[in-house]
């Protein structure tokens, strides 16, 4: 029987490796891209820790730049746990040569991205000021979209006030049956007071809860994470424990040019805040800012306008359980600017009667003639069950919703398509091909620099896809050159320069003193 052949490796005795680390690296990686922006960074400026290099007792600490580089390292190849990247400082040889051989344990990993929050939101906002140096922003439109991720906190560790105050009832009874069991025995153990007391701090530590949600206005309780809620869409399978990602997408190469982390499942009122954070993260004075019907909220497309954003938002219809009455909708109604009234479908008036305040929005009342649709044959299909007459309220800026009904109207097809292309697939890729589980950390501030780190390292695949890793080292290299001159240099260029404008000032008058003596002989 022939035996079958298979491939075979080189002996591990003689195998060759290059003679240095270095040309281990090829130079189209993208560790050296990652290398060589950390270096362009003014890292004391940014505000990390550790940057002023004093002596102190004990070792030294690593520093802030190579953690940086190993965290955009680690987000960049799917690995944002503290203790596989202290791993990878020993095996990869990625990871060797852009941290030079320094082995720092997963404490101090995690101590670098807990207590340098701040500072990582600037690199975050330096990285899109590149993008903008480089041109690949167009900073004309904006796709916006939102996504729950799982936060370090379980479902059952955030409790709603009516399950809290449900729990503390069934405490209450609970003491209450104890007594009148310890009553009926007519004696007591230790075992027994021990379970009262039990029984009596829980129900105490509820209460504290209950009141806690009272006096903040806040509708949940978390006892793991305190940011952390319980998030619900109705396209979603189930409830999410964590937080909700906003991003806003630029249209030319589709970067994160804007992004926050919030607790509310609620996208109606994010409009606005996202996309004025787009809008001067890339320093633009007019933008389109596309979202989907979920963030329709009347005031902050109005936050817009006043911004200069002009909003794509598909309008909520909120007249569905007048027509399953089958009566008139409120868009029957035809308004009049000039004489500020209302025709009804049968030729009567709805005047202004008297305003009020609904939710922080000023409404106009509009109010029918009791007498006339007490005659009007169409009152079946149009007047309450217990109203007399018919009622239409109008919000004082309802001219910003009628122009963006009609922008709607117009073109909101054609951007609805665009925003699907722009924001729905960065979460993907978050998800997927950045390898995210979950949330590490807790915290919105914790989590916020977790979120500036993942988008960083998204933006910059990104780039590095379109531009390239030589033309991005290129640049940076020029950037490092152009950004940090020492004060000798700075100084030195700065009397050149003046030196050169004496000496362009001194030629001038010279030769206009030469011509000057040349029109004089010839006259």
């Amino acid at each position: 029987m022939k035996l079958r052949n298979y491939k075979q490796g080189v002996d591990r005795q003689s195998m060759p490796l290059p003679p240095t680390l270095d040309e281990c690296i090829g130079q189209d990686n993208p560790v050296r891209a990652i290398d060589i922006y950390v270096n362009t960074l003014s890292l004391k400026e940014m505000g990390f820790e550790y940057t002023e290099g004093e002596l102190t007792t004990g070792q030294p600490p690593y520093p802030p730049g190579a953690l940086l580089k190993l965290y955009l390292w680690g987000y960049f190849n799917r690995t944002n746990s503290s203790r596989r990247l202290e791993l990878e400082t020993y095996r990869n040889l990625e990871v060797i040569w852009l941290l030079q051989g320094m082995n720092p344990c997963y404490r101090t990993i995690c101590f670098f991205r807990a207590h340098n929050k701040e500072a990582i939101k600037q690199v975050a906002a330096d990285y899109i000021l590149l993008c903008k140096e480089l041109n690949l922003l167009g900073g004309k439109t904006v796709g916006i979209d939102s996504a729950f991720f799982e936060g370090d906190a379980s479902k059952a560790s955030i409790k709603t006030k009516k399950r809290l105050e449900k729990e503390n009832t069934q405490l209450k009874h609970k003491i209450d049956r104890h007594l009148a069991k310890m009553d009926e025995e007519d004696q007591s153990d230790t075992a027994e007071e021990t379970e009262l007391k039990t029984l009596k701090e829980r129900q105490q530590s509820c209460q504290n809860k209950i009141d806690h949600l009272s006096k903040s206005g806040e509708t949940q309780y978390s006892t793991t994470d305190k940011d952390a809620r319980i998030l619900i869409k109705k396209t979603d399978k189930g409830p999410t424990a964590g937080y909700s990602l906003q991003i806003a997408v630029d249209e030319k190469n589709k970067l994160i040019v804007a992004h926050e982390v919030v607790n509310d499942g609620n996208d109606s009122h994010q409009l606005a805040d996202i996309a004025i954070k787009a809008k001067e993260a890339m320093g633009v004075e007019k933008l389109d800012a596309l979202a989907d019907g979920s963030y329709y909220n009347q005031q902050k497309i109005k936050e817009c306008i006043d911004a200069k954003i002009t909003p794509y938002v598909p309008v909520v219809q909120r007249n569905r359980p007048t027509a399953e009455k089958e009566r008139f909708k409120r868009d029957d109604f035809h308004y009049n600017a000039e004489t500020d009234t209302y025709t009804c479908p049968v030729g009567e008036l709805l005047k202004h009667h008297k305003n009020q305040n609904k939710n922080g929005k000023i409404m106009k009342g509009y109010n029918s003639n009791a007498k006339h649709c007490a005659s009007c044959p169409m009152r079946e299909g149009c007047l309450p069950e217990k109203t007399p007459y018919r009622q239409i309220y109008r919000w004082e800026h309802e001219e910003v919703i009628d122009e963006h009904k009609e922008r709607m109207a117009s073109a909101g097809k054609e951007q609805m398509q665009k925003r699907a292309a722009l924001a729905e697939h960065p979460f993907g890729t978050l998800k997927l091909w950045l390898g995210w589980m979950h949330l590490l950390l807790r915290g919105f501030e914790k989590v916020r620099a977790e979120m500036n780190l993942l988008i960083t390292s998204y933006n910059f695949k990104r780039v590095l896809n379109i531009i390239g890793v030589d033309a991005f080292c290129a640049y940076c290299k020029l950037r490092n050159r152009t950004t940090k001159i020492d004060d000798k240099e700075a100084i030195l260029s700065y009397f050149c320069s003046i030196t050169v404008i004496l000496l362009v000032i001194f030629d001038f008058l010279l030769s206009f003193k030469a011509s000057s003596v040349n029109f004089t002989h010839s006259t």
